[in-house]
């Protein structure tokens, strides 16, 4: 019989732990990045079409849920895992997996979906070989259009396929653009990763060599203005050292979209981040690898996490930030920053941390874990709003409780941001094993946490997560989450949930 997952508290709770002040003394030279050991992000599994339910409002303490509902699953995709990503505009939501891409009303309503090769060979860039996959989206209301990239052709000699609309209405016409990954061909991209600002488009991905050879990384920087007329100024960087950039550097989205300097930010190895910063102009740009280390808590991959029943445990990935890092400039503070987060080992258990960076001094200002004694997480995605609200979401389960999707909602004030219990937004209800190849129970790969650009307030996130809807079947949870204005909190009345905040100077 399935389990019942546990439920989250009803009225939402908060608190700072005790501080510590740690004194950042990162050693500069001998420092070696961590490099994934290369494997394809997808494996391509046959389907047939599935269906969706229909949305659900409710209201959680003082935090509302407003439109929840289903898109894909993994029938429609005909993928593992299904790389859970999507983005909102003004109208609609755009739910980007691999093999599928669907357009949706912002009641939950299908528009239209159509399979990812489909969506970049009618925007006029095909995939070759095999098949794209690893997709990314954003976007961007400064110049109201929608961004979508992946690669194709998994190891083998692949293109970067990026694709911009022609307005905000994201069912309308796409411009396509097939961008070589390596112009000898002997590395192949993996885990394609978008950032946005003011001026510029960046791409990043981890390239890995075809026949022999070390792991490289590799970036485009292009500039948006061109991008949207159609006439874009393309500068590739090849066979870069990841010793350093660091591996899977993960390019920010800017939600203040200013023009200029655009960072990278990596999980450099077990006690290091790594800032890199793309400068110049965005028709010539330059990319500034110099410095930019960060001395954090050492961490290691987190477990698989242990699922009711006899199935193998479910994937957790690794330390990379393999959501979006987003750039804030937060009411009041002197400079903007950056907020990214990641899964680790804490205690033996899959767990979330997340960081605050100054993006100008790359000074850490908090860091903090999302952690339970029972329950494990897993692919967390984040995004803050300019009054410092802030949304977590991410996937969880335990020997317990079915892989849920859940959310944390935090609030800074006085640059300390304290977060909320796991808010349940759809409660798995079967077990899930479908192993990949090397016998992994994939899951993941990333998850994506928006601003909904439609809410002048900026008090709406929306968060795209991944649950198992059925026997060895996962599906895609597509949730609205409402701050209300002012946001008042209750203090923490109860354990369980550790939530351990470090404030760094």
């Amino acid at each position: 019989m399935p389990l019942s997952p546990r439920r989250a508290a009803v009225v939402l709770k908060f608190a700072v732990l005790p501080l510590a002040v740690i004194l950042a003394g990162p050693v500069f030279g001998a420092l070696d990045p961590e490099v994934t050991n290369p494997t394809p992000e997808v494996q391509y599994l046959d389907g047939t079409i599935g269906g969706s339910n229909g949305p659900v409002v409710t209201s959680v303490g003082t935090v509302v849920i407003g439109t929840n509902f289903t898109g894909s699953s993994r029938p429609q995709s005909g993928f593992i895992p299904p790389d859970t990503m999507g983005a909102v505009g003004p109208n609609h939501i755009v739910e980007i997996i691999n093999g599928r891409v669907a357009y949706y009303q912002k009641d939950g309503t299908f528009l239209s979906g159509r399979s990812l090769n489909t969506f970049f060979s009618n925007a006029g860039a095909p995939h070759s070989g095999s098949f794209a996959f690893d997709p990314r989206i954003v976007y961007d209301p400064s110049s109201s259009r929608w961004f979508a990239a992946a690669v194709d052709n998994a190891g083998g000699a692949n293109n970067y396929l990026l694709a911009v609309s022609s307005s905000s209405d994201p069912t309308s016409a796409w411009t396509g653009y097939k961008i070589d990954t390596d112009a000898d061909n002997s590395d192949w991209a993996d885990f394609p990763m978008l950032g946005i600002n003011g001026d510029r488009l960046v791409l990043s991905a981890n390239m890995f060599a075809i026949s022999a050879g070390s792991s490289n990384t590799g970036f485009v920087a292009i500039d948006k203005a061109g991008l949207i007329a159609g006439t874009p100024t393309i500068t590739k960087f090849e066979d870069v050292n990841p010793n350093n950039t660091g591996f899977g550097a993960q390019p920010i989205v800017d939600l203040d979209y200013n023009s200029g300097s655009l960072k990278t930010l990596s999980s450099f190895n077990s006690t290091n981040l790594k800032i890199s910063s793309f400068t110049g102009t965005a028709v010539a740009p330059t990319l500034s690898t110099g410095s930019g280390f960060i001395s954090v808590t050492s961490r290691s991959s987190p477990p698989d996490i242990d699922q009711p029943g006899t199935k193998n445990d479910i994937d957790a990935g690794d330390t990379r930030f393999s959501g979006n890092v987003v750039q804030q400039h937060i009411t009041g503070d002197t400079n903007p920053t950056l907020w990214g987060t990641r899964g680790v080992d804490i205690g033996g258990r899959a767990a979330i941390e997340w960081f605050q960076i100054d993006a100008v001094t790359n000074a850490v200002l908090q860091t903090g874990t999302i952690d339970d004694i029972s329950m494990e997480y897993n692919y967390p995605s984040i995004s803050v709003n300019d009054d410092g609200d802030v949304v977590i979401g991410f996937s969880g389960g335990d020997p317990n409780t079915f892989i849920s999707t859940y959310a944390v909602v935090g609030k800074t004030t006085a640059g300390i941001t304290s977060f909320s219990d796991p808010i349940l937004l759809k409660a798995g209800i079967d077990d899930y094993q479908v192993l990949d190849s090397g016998g992994r129970n994939r899951w993941g790969d990333y998850s994506s946490t928006v601003l909904d650009p439609a809410d002048p307030s900026g008090k709406t996130f929306w968060t795209f997560q991944e649950f198992v809807s059925a026997d060895n079947q996962w599906s895609i949870q597509i949730t609205e989450i409402q701050i209300p204005e002012p946001m008042s909190f209750a203090l923490l009345a109860m354990g369980g949930l550790v939530l351990s905040l470090r404030r760094l100077r």
